[in-house]
């Protein structure tokens, strides 16, 4: 907890409206509803007001909408605010620097400054605009021939990781001093779910973080992994990659053993097809861990286009315990996505438990908007400082007012989440699974 205060906490007197929940609230998931529902709801009006005063582009949105931040007074008008497809984040002319940042510049609600960027590659203007905003900027695996780019400034950064260990570290079991972090996984990377766990796990210290390749997933890579083949070139890197991550799996578990001796707690992060992969492996080499019982594993981007290979929550608990020794209840599935600052936990009844500070939204087939029911996810995002953070999704779910088993507080997810009919399957949980599987198309 010192590490993470540390590392992302922001101190009172700079708590806008959305930091009240974030960062002043004791759990995300016990609280007293009248009051957090307020405290959103002011959060929300700010954010609104921050991102038409300082985005260009989303002013003028709001005005082709006739809408200005004053004419949202409570939740009656939430149905008013504009929202933004997720696609928004792929609609840049180009991938040369200058036209991404002169796209970023006119679409970001913080200064990011004059554009001084000297080189060609894209992989390393990332790195430059990382550094502009002091915070962390993202990809996405660009499986439909695009990248969406997501820049997050030094606040949202905060707030996002701040928020993401509390929920994930110290909701379901508290980590030791000495508690070992694995991710089956590359974190030397701009690819979202690796660059997450690169910063968001540097609470741990530096020798209990272990992944799976020391080996860079650039931008270049990431693009031949999603089906861009151009030459003998690229197919050899495929190769090199690929034999990189297979020989990592077997380290890693040759890992766990040694923790497993030492008696250590662990938290293992990944995506549940990836986690599957492993635990078939363990299958073929007779290889069982008895874990501390304290240990959590966490998965994390649904099964999406392995719909055929996913088995329920329940049943995959099981054979999580039946591998790995842990109990069953520290075994939590979670939701979440690129463009929103807040992850949604499994309780132990398997139902996923949405942040305070995020207001969800259904958009059924009539495209009426409501807060309960079947149909398009939606949300309200108050956290993030440097884009707008209301979006409407391509992920199609049922959204209940309340959690009918477990008591907890706040909105909550049941069942599946599934691709809307016509949305691209998306992730870079599928392109890991490629890598590993040696798929290409």
């Amino acid at each position: 907890m010192e590490n993470l205060k540390k590392e992302f906490y922001l101190p009172e007197e700079n708590w806008a409206e959305v930091d009240e929940i974030i960062f002043g609230l004791d759990d995300y998931f016990l609280y007293d509803d009248k009051k957090i529902n307020k405290a959103r709801m002011d959060a929300i009006k700010d954010a609104l007001k921050h991102h038409y005063s300082n985005n260009l582009f989303y002013q003028r949105y709001c005005k082709e909408n006739n809408i200005k931040p004053e004419d949202i007074k409570n939740e009656k008008d939430i149905d008013k605010i504009p929202l933004l497809p997720d696609k928004f984040f792929k609609d840049y002319p180009s991938e040369n620097p200058k036209d991404l940042y002169e796209w970023l510049y006119r679409v970001c609600s913080v200064d990011i400054g004059k554009f001084d960027f000297n080189g060609k590659s894209l992989q390393d203007f990332l790195t430059w605009a990382e550094e502009k905003l002091n915070g962390v900027v993202t990809h996405s695996s660009g499986t439909s021939g695009k990248f969406s780019f997501m820049f997050r400034d030094d606040l949202t950064t905060k707030r996002m990781f701040y928020s993401a260990d509390k929920m994930l570290l110290f909701s379901i079991e508290k980590p030791r001093d000495n508690a070992q972090f694995v991710y089956p996984g590359p974190i030397k990377t701009h690819l979202t779910m690796g660059r997450w766990i690169s910063e968001g796990t540097k609470i741990f210290n530096e020798k209990d973080r272990h992944f799976l390749t020391d080996r860079a997933l650039t931008v270049d890579i990431v693009r031949i992994l999603s089906g861009q083949i151009n030459g003998i070139g690229d197919k050899f890197k495929f190769i090199l990659i690929k034999k990189a991550m297979q020989k990592g799996q077997l380290k890693l578990l040759n890992l766990l053993k040694e923790i497993e001796k030492e008696r250590k707690q662990v938290y293992i992060l990944t995506f549940p097809y990836q986690l599957n992969d492993l635990m078939n492996l363990m299958e073929e080499e007779g290889f069982y861990l008895n874990l501390t019982k304290d240990s959590v594993i966490i998965t994390g981007g649904g099964w999406k286009i392995y719909e055929n290979k996913k088995v329920s929550s329940e049943e995959f608990a099981k054979k999580i315990e039946e591998f790995f020794g842990i109990d069953i209840n520290n075994y939590r599935d979670i939701y979440g996505m690129s463009e929103m600052n807040g992850l949604a936990i499994e309780c132990e009844e398997r139902y996923k438990h949405i942040p305070p500070w995020i207001y969800p939204l259904i958009i059924d087939e009539n495209n009426e908007i409501s807060n309960c029911g079947e149909g398009r996810f939606a949300f309200l995002d108050p956290a993030s400082n440097s884009y707008p953070g209301f979006i409407i999704t391509g992920d199609k779910l049922r959204l209940l007012e309340s959690c009918p088993e477990c008591g907890r507080s706040g909105f909550v997810i049941e069942g599946e989440v599934t691709r809307m009919k016509g949305e691209e399957s998306k992730g870079c949980g599928n392109l890991m699974r490629e890598i590993m599987a040696g798929e290409m198309r």
